[in-house]
């Protein structure tokens, strides 16, 4: 069994990911029997549920980043031999943290301009600690790419296997 801060992140990512798709499920539930049924409305609740979409998706995001499971394009790595294989991976994967990593920089800069606009989200609490979400799941898969990218450069110098 794995102990660590990895597994503990995990397990972090994970349970914030089945709270926030928990949450967004009984709350839309919970609007359309109250709108069909009494004719009331949450004023609060559609700006909650596009938020708790946004952590789901960046959660989510992050979750497929860790496994592998995330959207690539592998045309090329189809064709080329094995060896090359492992270095165009690290390669993309470098790229793709390099991208995360910018992204990332974007989002801290967005976050600080929320905070000096004053911006409120739900509930009247401040914006910029609403959107975390987006530089913290950035971040994480710029460290993830990379130690992926690290991997496998380091694993096209080897003989390739049969």
């Amino acid at each position: 069994m794995k102990t660590g801060p990895a597994p503990l992140l995990q397990k972090l990512e994970e349970g914030l990911l089945v709270l926030s798709m928990s949450a967004m499920l009984l709350l839309a539930f919970a609007q359309i029997l109250l709108r069909n049924l009494f004719s009331i409305t949450l004023l609060w609740a559609d700006p909650l549920l596009r938020l708790l979409l946004l952590w789901t998706g960046f959660l989510g995001a992050l979750i497929a980043t860790r496994q592998g499971r995330h959207i690539r394009i592998d045309a090329l790595l189809r064709l080329a031999p094995a060896r090359w294989r492992w270095l165009l991976e690290g390669l993309g994967e470098g790229f793709s943290s390099l991208v995360c990593a910018a992204l990332t920089w974007v989002a801290i800069r967005f976050l600080l301009d929320e905070r000096q606009a004053g911006t409120t989200g739900v509930w009247g609490l401040p914006a910029w600690e609403l959107q975390l979400i987006f530089p913290l799941t950035f971040g994480g898969m710029a460290l993830r790419f990379a130690s992926q990218a690290g991997r496998h450069l380091l694993g096209s110098f080897r003989k390739p296997r049969p």
